[in-house]
């Protein structure tokens, strides 16, 4: 898996969790209106676990981000460095997936 897919892998996690996160919000609230005192409690706490986990799920988000500008300018660097070697492995990578593809 390339890193372009793990990143696109890790955005579509981030996103189907936030969704989860919405849905779980959502479900909480209109169930806190039928449950009495108790559950309010034990909403108050789910409440703060979820902003705490929101606020974790947001970090992590900063930090894969972070990290992928940083890949993304290392490997423009090396490109720009090396430019007949990436064009050299470029091709030799299209090739063998030429051939893989072919086989079949």
């Amino acid at each position: 898996m390339s890193e372009t897919d793990g990143a696109t892998t890790k955005d579509r996690l981030i996103q189907d969790f936030r969704a989860m996160l919405g849905d779980f919000e959502s479900l909480m609230r209109d169930g806190a209106s039928q449950l009495g005192e108790k559950a309010g409690l034990a909403r108050e706490q789910l409440d703060q676990n979820m902003r705490r986990l929101r606020s974790q799920l947001e970090d992590a988000e900063g930090r894969l981000r972070e990290r992928g500008k940083v890949m993304a300018k290392a490997t423009d660097d090396l490109v720009h460095d090396h430019p007949w070697e990436s064009a050299g492995v470029a091709f030799g990578v299209g090739l063998l997936i030429g051939i893989l593809i072919n086989r079949r």
